[in-house]
């Protein structure tokens, strides 16, 4: 086993393990299909849109394992298409949420920004 090898399966394994960290989302890609996945959500307060306006959004950091068939590889994203549908918060119920940029990546994980 490679460690490319490795790194992928401590992604699906632990981090995106829905005992411990991660939680259910779907993954909504442009074309019409979706998928379930397990992800790692951070939920943050705002984030003020346009610069100087009282435009006041939601940001959610969205870690998934950089895999198309556990999670979303990095090839298939494409920002500004491509939807998560995630509960904004804890209990309340699932919204769609435009996937905006890749804040991150490597062999293992892709970090999402959503609003």
């Amino acid at each position: 086993m490679t460690l490319h090898d490795l790194i992928k399966q401590d992604a699906e394994s632990v981090f995106c393990n829905a005992d411990d960290f991660a939680e259910s989302i779907v993954y909504y890609k442009r074309n019409g299909r979706s998928r379930e996945i397990k992800a790692v959500v951070t939920r943050t307060n705002a984030a003020v849109l346009p610069e100087g306006s009282d435009l006041n959004t939601p940001v959610f950091e969205i870690a998934v394992p950089n895999d198309q068939s556990s999670g979303i590889a990095s090839d298939e994203l494409d920002l500004g298409g491509d939807e998560i549908g995630l509960s904004p918060r804890v209990g309340q119920p699932v919204s769609r949420r435009s996937i905006v940029r890749l804040l991150e990546h490597d062999e293992g994980m892709l970090l999402l920004e959503c609003r």
